[in-house]
C-alpha cells in the first residue's frame, strides 16, 4: 500500500532519476554478477526502494518470498547472497560513529537486528559468512518486557565485543538466544533478578551434553555484562561482580579473587534487601578484605536461609526463642569451637548493623551465653620426609612454573597466596646471602627472609627467560594476572597422583609445608620468636599451633635426659651402694646414686 501511494505521488521524471541513481549504486557493487543484480533492481523498483541503504532484514524476507514463486530453492539462495553482498557494500560506505576514539553501538530499536546488516561494518563482516543462522536474527519486536529486550540487546553487543575467541562467542550467543526465548516464555522481566528456581528450570531445557557444556554459564555472563556496563552500580541485582567495585588493591587477594557474590539464595525478598544493604556497608565503609567480607556474608546468608521466614516477615522480627533454637542447633554440629564462635560473631555483626540503622531496637541474643570454650590446638600436619623425597625425585616431570612454586613451599615455607603473587623484584642479594621480599596479603605487610642461593639462581633464570618486569607477577595465568591458588592445588594433586606419590593416595595441601618447616626449625633449636618472624605471624600463639606436637624436640630431650645418672637409673629394683630405692619412699634422687652399668630399669610411668 505504501509503495502504491508513493508511486501515485512520484512523477515519471522523478522515477527515472531515482532509477538511474539505483542502477549507479548497484553498478558500484562488483561482488556479484549483472543478472543477479538486475533481479534485485526489479524487486526494489517494484517496492519503491531507491537506495541500497534502505534494504534491511524485513525486505530480505520479502525478497525470499518474491523469489520462491519464480525459481528453485538453489537459485533462490544465490540471489539472496547477492542481496546480502549489496547490503554489505552499502554498509562499507557508511561513516562510523566514533565517540572518544571508540566505535559506538547502534541505538536500540523495536525491530529485528540482523547481524550481517549490523551498522558496525566489522561486526557485519564477521557474521556475513556465519553458518549458524540461528545466531543472526534477533527479534526485538516480541511482546515481552521492554527492559528484558534492552538487556538482551546490551548483552548481545557485550558478548560480540568482548569474546576471547570465535568459539566462546558462539557459545555465549547460543546460550543468550535460548535464554531470551526462555524469558519470553516465562514472562521474566529482568535478567539481573533471576531467581535460583528460574535458572534451574532454564538449565533443564538443555537436552544435549553440548548444550549443557556450552550454555550453562550464560546466566552468569549475562548478569556480569549488565552489572559491569551499568552507568551506576546496580545494588539491587541478585549477583554482584566484584570487578566493578574498584576496590583498593590491598583488599583483594589476586591469587584467589572473589569474583562474585550471589544473594539469590535468600528467597525472602526483604531479608535479601537487608543483606544487600549490609554488604554494601561492609564494602563502602569498612576496610575489611573482600575475602573476609565474603566469609561473613556466607555465614549470614546461610543463617537467613535457615530461618526460612515467610514473605510477610523479615529477620527484624525474629524472637529470642527463635535465635536460641537456631544457635543451639548450630552448637550440636560437629565443628570446632573456634569455628562456631566465629559464626556467632558474624551473626552478631549483622544484628549490630541492623541496630545501628534502627531496623531493630535490641539484639535478640547474648553471644557470651553461646560461645564455646576454646583451647590452643596443635595440628599434626607435617609432611612425611619420605613423601617429600618422592615428590622431589619426580619434580622434573612437573611443568616449569609448578616446579618452582613447589620449591617455595618446601624450601621457604611461604603461603601459596604469597607464592602466586611474587613479583619480578622479589629477589635480591645482600652481601653473600640471597633474600626474598614477600607481600603478605593476609597481614597487608611485607616480610623479608633469607632463601637458598640455589633457589635465587633458579628464579633469576626463570625471570630472565620469560622477561618478567619488576612489578609483574612472576607466575601468571592466561590473562597475565596472578597464578590462581586453586589452579596450583588442582595441578599438584593431579601430578602427585600421576607420579604415584604415596601409592597414589597422597592428598596435597600446600599449607602443610609451612607446618613442616616450622616444626623442622623448632626441632633444630630455633627460638619461637624467630620462627614467628620467619613465618610472618603476628602472635606467638599462632606459631605454637604450627608445632606438630614437637615430636623430635621431645624425643631428643628425653634421650638426653635419660643418659644422665638420675631418675631412670634409680628406678632399678633393689638398692646399690647403700642408696634407698624410690619404691621405698625416698623423695630425693641423687645424680650419683648408681653407676652407669646399672641393670634392668623398670617402667617409670606408675611411679610418676
Amino acid at each position: 500500500m505504501l509503495a502504491e501511494a508513493l508511486r501515485l505521488t512520484t512523477s515519471q521524471e522523478d522515477i527515472d532519476e531515482l532509477t538511474a541513481q539505483l542502477e549507479a549504486e548497484l553498478k558500484e557493487c562488483e561482488a556479484t554478477t549483472v543478472s543477479y543484480k538486475n533481479k534485485l533492481k526489479q524487486f526494489m523498483m517494484e517496492n519503491e526502494i531507491w537506495q541500497i541503504s534502505e534494504l534491511n532484514y524485513y525486505w530480505r524476507e520479502k525478497y525470499c518470498e518474491y523469489l520462491k514463486h519464480r525459481m528453485s530453492k538453489t537459485s533462490c539462495e544465490l540471489y539472496i547472497k547477492t542481496f546480502d553482498r549489496v547490503k554489505l557494500h552499502s554498509l562499507r560506505k557508511q561513516p562510523p560513529i566514533i565517540l572518544a576514539g571508540k566505535r559506538q553501538r547502534p541505538q536500540y530499536a523495536d525491530e529485528i537486528l540482523y547481524l550481517p546488516y549490523h551498522p558496525n561494518i566489522e561486526i557485519a563482516e564477521r557474521f556475513f559468512k556465519e553458518n549458524n543462522k540461528n545466531l543472526l536474527a534477533w527479534d526485538f519486536t516480541l511482546k515481552t518486557a521492554e527492559k528484558l529486550k534492552r538487556q538482551i540487546f546490551q548483552v548481545l553487543h557485550y558478548f560480540i565485543e568482548n569474546a576471547a575467541n570465535s568459539e566462546r562467542m558462539h557459545a555465549q550467543l547460543g546460550g543468550l538466544a535460548r535464554l531470551y526465548d526462555f524469558c519470553v516464555l516465562e514472562q521474566i522481566e529482568d535478567l539481573e533478578k533471576l531467581e535460583i528456581d528460574q535458572i534451574e528450570r532454564f538449565q533443564k531445557t538443555f537436552t544435549t551434553e553440548y548444550q549443557r557444556h556450552y550454555y550453562a554459564g550464560v546466566t552468569y555472563w549475562c548478569g556480569r555484562a549488565l552489572f559491569m556496563e551499568a552507568e551506576e552500580i546496580h545494588w539491587d541485582a541478585n549477583v554482584w561482580y566484584m570487578e566493578r567495585m574498584h576496590l583498593q588493591p590491598e583488599r583483594i587477594d589476586p591469587a584467589a579473587p572473589v569474583m562474585s557474590l550471589s544473594f539469590a539464595e535468600v528467597t525472602n525478598k526483604e531479608n535479601r534487601k537487608l543483606l544487600q544493604k549490609y554488604l554494601r556497608y561492609g564494602i563502602g565503609i569498612t576496610n575489611l578484605s573482600i575475602s573476609s567480607l565474603r566469609t561473613e556474608f556466607l555465614v549470614v546468608r546461610k543463617f537467613l536461609g535457615d530461618m526460612n521466614q515467610p514473605e510477610t516477615e523479615n529477620i527484624c522480627m525474629v524472637t529470642e526463642q527463635q535465635m536460641d533454637a537456631w544457635l543451639r542447633s548450630e552448637q550440636q554440629r560437629e565443628v570446632q569451637a573456634d569455628t562456631f564462635n566465629k559464626k556467632v560473631m558474624c551473626i552478631l555483626h549483622f544484628f549490630q548493623y541492623l541496630q545501628i540503622k534502627d531496623y531493630i531496637t535490641a539484639i535478640p541474643f547474648d553471644p557470651n551465653y553461646y560461645f564455646k570454650k576454646t583451647f590452643m590446638q596443635h595440628h599434626d600436619r607435617s609432611v612425611a620426609q619420605e613423601t617429600m623425597d618422592q615428590i622431589r625425585r619426580n619434580l622434573y616431570r612437573f611443568p616449569e612454573e609448578v616446579r618452582l612454586m613447589y620449591l617455595h613451599l618446601w624450601g621457604v615455607g611461604l603461603r601459596i597466596s604469597e607464592v602466586c603473587t611474587l613479583k619480578g623484584n622479589a629477589y635480591y642479594l645482600q652481601g653473600k646471602d640471597a633474600w626474598i621480599q614477600v607481600y603478605q596479603i593476609k597481614m597487608r605487610t611485607y616480610k623479608r627472609i633469607p632463601i637458598p642461593m640455589t633457589l635465587y639462581l633458579l628464579m633469576q633464570v626463570y625471570i630472565t627467560k620469560y622477561k618478567r618486569k619488576a612489578e609483574e607477577y612472576i607466575f601468571q595465568n592466561r590473562n597475565g594476572g596472578a597464578y590462581r591458588k586453586t589452579t596450583f592445588q588442582q595441578t599438584m594433586k593431579r601430578l602427585c597422583e600421576e607420579c604415584d606419590i604415596q601409592n597414589g593416595e597422597y592428598l596435597f595441601k600446600s599449607h602443610d609445608y609451612r607446618h613442616t618447616l616450622a616444626t623442622t626449625f623448632y626441632d633444630a633449636g630455633v627460638p619461637i620468636q624467630s620462627i614467628r618472624d620467619y613465618l610472618g605471624h603476628e602472635y606467638e600463639e599462632m606459631t605454637l599451633q604450627y608445632m606438630d606436637y614437637m615430636p623430635k624436640r621431645i624425643e631428643n630431650a628425653n634421650e638426653e635426659y635419660f643418659k644422665r645418672k638420675s631418675l631412670a637409673s634409680c628406678l632399678r629394683k633393689g638398692v646399690e651402694n647403700g642408696e634407698q630405692n624410690l619404691y621405698q619412699g625416698n623423695d630425693t634422687v641423687q645424680s650419683d646414686c648408681v653407676d652407669e652399668t646399672a641393670g634392668e630399669v623398670y617402667n617409670w610411668g606408675p611411679v610418676l
